[in-house]
């Protein structure tokens, strides 16, 4: 019996990751208001049943997606300042749904920048806080970084500007 919930449980996964990838590649071509439930559960080849079993709506899977997408950031990141903060610049201006939305939601990508009470921001902050050592070093580092959402940084231009923030700054 431990063996049949353990499949269940591995293919809840595989349908869950299925999901949130086509969910990514739709607002990384579409946008947001373009991103309709339907659309999800055909791209992913889930059935809707499947994904109103993982998401209760748009705005669920939207965040459950932006939690996946933080949470492989923070795994990946370097332990040395410079290159965390060059690491997050990079993946910040390469990420394609960010892109996406530049492109045909800059409004809803702007709201979505300003800071809130949310449990997601708090884990941003707690990272960086962690990782730079003071609540400043954060600070600075995460305006910086927000403002690559909107304005991304080329490879080379991400690397310079990480050192001469950290020597310049923090």
């Amino acid at each position: 019996m431990a063996h049949l919930y353990a499949l269940q449980g591995a293919t809840a996964s595989r349908s869950e990751a299925a999901l949130l990838t086509a969910t990514k590649e739709i607002i990384s071509t579409q946008g947001i208001k373009n991103l309709a439930m339907i659309d999800i559960a055909d791209l992913s080849q889930v059935s809707r049943a499947t994904l109103y079993n993982h998401f209760r709506d748009k705005d669920a899977v939207l965040y459950s997606l932006l939690s996946r997408e933080i949470i492989a950031l923070f795994k990946g990141a370097p332990s040395n300042p410079t290159e965390l903060l060059e690491y997050f610049s990079c993946a910040i201006s390469a990420d394609s749904a960010l892109a996406g939305m530049r492109a045909h939601d800059r409004a809803i990508l702007t709201t979505m920048l300003l800071r809130s009470d949310d449990k997601i921001w708090h884990a941003i902050d707690a990272f960086f806080i962690n990782a730079l050592g003071s609540d400043v070093k954060a600070g600075i580092a995460i305006s910086w970084l927000l403002g690559q959402v909107l304005q991304p940084l080329s490879p080379d231009q991400s690397k310079a500007q990480a050192a001469q923030l950290l020597h310049a700054h923090l």
